[in-house]
Order: structure tokens, then C-alpha cells, then sequence
């Protein structure tokens, strides 16, 4: 793991190994000297973070209720749409059986050979026959009546059967045709019905969103599924090749990224390793709770690092290599040199401090010999 959280952190590598260190004399005694080493300094910034999938999704329940069967295994792929887990739901599934019944009923009355139809039918072409010779006799008698040859009392007899029977029969044929729209009506309600609950009934079988596999696995058959609580997670879905590392900025030093940055990764995952990768993105969104940034970086991995698992980073800012000798042999704007077995004071301009080391940005030269007092 990287040395522990430094919002700032700088690394030197040593350029040449070992201090050098020499014995000089003089009529005081001895003193001991060190070369001045060019060493890398590296400037970053700290974050700690998390790896995930690019296109990972948590798949979660629209409904409540309980798990009545989970069909895939974690590792497994999946297809986009593929049924991952179904929830138990009786009471829906009743329903749509009485509807679909209910249907099936109205579906056969509309059949136009069906014996409802049939008797309607017959019962119109029956009073409509009676009403036709109903008619006919009315007429007869109409004319007969003209010749003096029946009584007005006939007459007006044949007449009135005639209408009973003619509104009788246009009543039969009012009552065939509202029954018929009754049932049509009726059946593409309950057809509405039908793909209502069809839809409402789609809810509890879990898809998954994406095409990719599972990556976990948070509830078992028979688990109950709440979706107003916060943990309502089923399965978590993605793709294991396509992993990007998702790390946490403080704000402060936001400013100080860019996109292309190099990172440095190290993660428990993998003691002892450090792995390399690049800033793609800054979102432009700031926690207000954390105070952090995302910041997202494509890091090469190894196939097997988990989808996931915490990592701390430092994300370079600056590299490059300085000359550098120990505090202990600089005095108030100057050190002092070996120059032709002589002891000579040197002024210097410094920089940086860092590990009992300070940077000399003028004065002296690499390898050039300071007194350590």
C-alpha cells in the first residue's frame, strides 16, 4: 500500500545509490563530507477510491414482495432483457386468470355460431316473420274495409296486432344488437384489463439492463423485497474486461488535475504492486457531504482484480529531478565546500524540504563534496 494519506506527497528516487561519504583532515581534526545527489521529485495529490465496471448497474424491484426464483448464478453472462429472478405475486396472477375467464366467456358468446347469438337471433327473425304477416292481414283488411266488405271494428283489430307485433320485433332487434355491443364493449374492457395487469405483472419478473454478467448477487429465493428501503439491490451487472477506477478528490486540489494526468494505484488486492493509468474524467459535480470530487482514470489491471475493491492513488502533478543534499550541511544561505583540500564557505539558493534532504536550486554542481557538520 502507498505510504498513508498525504494531500501532497513527494517521492525521490535516487538517481545514484548510496551516499558517498568521505573523511577529510585537517589541524582541528576530522570532518565528514557527502556529495550532492540528483534525485526525482515527484509532486501528486492523494485520493482513495473504489474500482468499477464502466457500464455496471445495480438492478433493482419497481414492487415489493417476496424472491420466488432466481435464475442465474453470479459470474454467469446475461443478455440484455433476460430474466434474471422473478417475485411471488398471487393475488395479480388470480386476477388475470378470472379476467382472462371472464374473457374467454364473452369471446364464445361473440362467436357468431354461438347458441346465444343463435337464439337472439331467431327470436328477432321470429317476431319479424309475425310481424310481417301481421301486416300483410292489416292491409287485406284496409282494403276490404275501402269496399264495405268488413267492419271497422276488424279493421282496427288487424291494426292494432299489427303494431303490437311490429314494436315487438323492432324491441328484439334494439335488444340483439345492445347485447352484442354490450359484449364487445364488456370484452375490450376486459382486453384493456388483460394487458394491464400483463404490464403490472412484467414488474416482477427482474430483467436485466444491460448485457454483461453477474457480478453479484444480493438476495436469495425467498428473500423479501421492499422497494421504498434503501437496500433494495438484487444483482449487480457489468462487465468484468471493462474497468475504470473511480477516485475521491478533495475539492481543494481539484483545480490542480487535469485530464491525461498519470496515476499511481495501489489497492490490498495486490500488496506490494503499483499500478499505472491516466485521469479520463473530472465530473463537474462536487459532494457537498464529503467535500470530494469523482475524478474517473483508465488503470491497467490485472484480468483478476475484483469489480469493486478500494484503492489509494496519487495522481502526478509534477516530475522532475533536483539536486539535493542533507540539512545537516546547510548553514544560513551557504555550505561549505572542500575545494582544493580547503574548507569554503559557498552561498546557495534552496527549495524545497523534504526527509532530512533540501534542494539546492543554485551554487553547487552534482557530486561536488559538502561539509556535514
Amino acid at each position: 500500500m502507498l505510504n498513508g494519506k498525504q494531500v501532497v506527497f513527494l517521492i525521490f528516487i535516487l538517481t545514484f545509490a548510496g551516499v558517498f561519504l568521505l573523511l577529510f583532515f585537517d589541524n582541528s581534526g576530522s570532518v565528514k563530507t557527502v556529495r550532492v545527489e540528483k534525485r526525482r521529485v515527484i509532486k501528486s495529490v492523494y485520493a482513495s477510491g473504489y474500482v468499477e465496471t464502466v457500464s455496471g448497474v445495480i438492478v433493482k424491484s419497481e414492487v415489493s414482495g417476496y424472491i420466488e426464483r432466481i435464475f442465474v448464478r453470479e459470474g454467469q453472462r446475461v443478455r440484455k432483457g433476460q430474466v434474471l429472478a422473478t417475485i411471488s405475486n398471487e393475488s395479480l396472477k388470480k386476477s388475470l386468470e378470472e379476467v382472462r375467464t371472464r374473457k374467454k366467456f364473452l369471446q364464445e358468446r361473440l362467436d357468431e355460431n354461438s347458441s346465444y347469438l343463435r337464439a337472439l337471433r331467431k327470436d328477432v327473425e321470429i317476431r319479424k316473420l309475425n310481424s310481417e304477416y301481421l301486416r300483410d292481414v292489416f292491409n287485406r283488411r284496409r282494403l276490404l274495409l275501402e269496399k264495405g266488405l268488413i267492419s271497422r271494428e276488424l279493421y282496427e283489430e288487424a291494426q292494432r296486432s299489427y303494431e303490437i307485433a311490429q314494436n315487438e320485433y323492432e324491441k328484439a332487434l334494439d335488444f340483439y344488437r345492445d347485447s352484442l355491443e354490450s359484449l364487445k364493449t364488456e370484452f375490450q374492457a376486459l382486453q384493456a384489463r388483460e394487458e394491464g395487469l400483463l404490464r403490472e405483472l412484467e414488474k416482477y419478473s427482474i430483467r436485466s439492463p444491460v448485457d454483461g454478467e453477474i457480478l453479484r448477487k444480493f438476495v436469495e429465493e425467498g428473500d423479501y423485497v421492499n422497494t421504498v428501503s434503501q437496500n433494495n439491490q438484487l444483482f449487480s451487472v457489468g462487465n468484468s474486461k471493462n474497468l475504470e477506477t473511480v477516485l475521491l478528490v478533495d475539492e481543494e486540489y481539484v483545480p490542480l488535475i487535469e485530464e491525461g494526468f498519470e496515476v499511481l494505484v495501489a489497492t490490498d488486492a495486490f500488496p506490494n504492486r503499483v499500478f499505472e493509468g491516466r485521469i479520463t474524467l473530472i465530473e463537474k459535480e462536487a459532494d457537498r457531504r464529503t467535500r470530494t470530487v469523482k475524478v474517473k482514470a483508465d488503470v491497467r489491471y490485472p484480468e483478476n482484480i475484483p469489480v469493486g475493491v478500494t484503492v489509494e492513488a496519487n495522481i502526478i502533478l509534477s516530475d522532475r529531478e533536483g539536486l539535493f543534499i542533507s540539512k545537516e550541511a546547510y548553514r544560513d544561505g551557504y555550505v561549505e565546500v572542500v575545494k582544493d583540500g580547503k574548507l569554503v564557505k559557498t552561498p546557495v539558493r534552496v527549495g524545497m524540504e523534504k526527509d532530512n534532504y533540501i534542494e539546492v536550486i543554485e551554487g553547487l554542481k552534482e557530486n561536488q563534496e559538502v561539509i556535514v557538520r
